[in-house]
């Protein structure tokens, strides 16, 4: 298949490529630096510096800027191994921001978080969808999908199915494709 972003085909050689160009993904399995605290998994190859120095000061203040902007409440001098999997996952969304991303893959972003952290991460999408952020919401659970998303693509077994928007679709038409029957 081919695939475009702002209306121009792209092949990314790599996800440093693409990083340049917008796109971020935010993995099922997070793959953190767990010794560093958030600030440093967030600028990471990437700090805030004035002259050849980084800055502590402008770091912390960048990344407070963003987790305003998103409504986190993550420390951000918490070392990341003391946090619970859904606070590191919202650094991970706050990190793909901070790249300024015009298109965010989120990859099961759910999978291991309960109901208050489901609820809290959509939030987060909604508002991100309110500011112009495409998101990709890969996700099995259907009712996530219907309360999120505009646009539902059905793939299995590496083939596409349907691309249809939600409002079009019901839980069963939905099974179906998934399943094929």
């Amino acid at each position: 298949g081919h695939i475009y972003l702002e209306g121009q085909e792209i092949n990314f050689k790599n996800s440093k490529e693409a990083l340049e160009n917008g796109v971020a993904m935010v993995h099922q399995e997070l793959n953190q630096a767990l010794k560093r605290n958030v600030m440093d998994n967030i600028w990471l190859g990437r700090y805030p510096k004035i002259g050849p120095i980084v800055s502590e000061k402008k770091m912390y203040q960048d990344t407070m800027a963003i987790f305003d902007d998103l409504d986190i409440h993550v420390n951000p001098k918490a070392i990341m191994s003391t946090m619970p999997v859904s606070q590191r996952q919202m650094v991970e969304i706050a990190k793909a921001v901070s790249l300024d991303a015009k298109l965010i893959i989120m990859d099961e972003p759910t999978s291991s978080l309960g109901k208050e952290e489901i609820e809290q991460l959509m939030e987060t999408v909604r508002g991100l969808k309110a500011k112009g952020v495409a998101i990709l919401f890969v996700s099995h659970k259907l009712e996530e999908l219907f309360e999120l998303c505009d646009r539902v693509t059905v793939m299995r077994d590496g083939e596409h199915i349907i691309t249809e928007d939600t409002v079009n679709l019901t839980e069963d038409s939905l099974i179906n494709a998934m399943v094929g029957r």
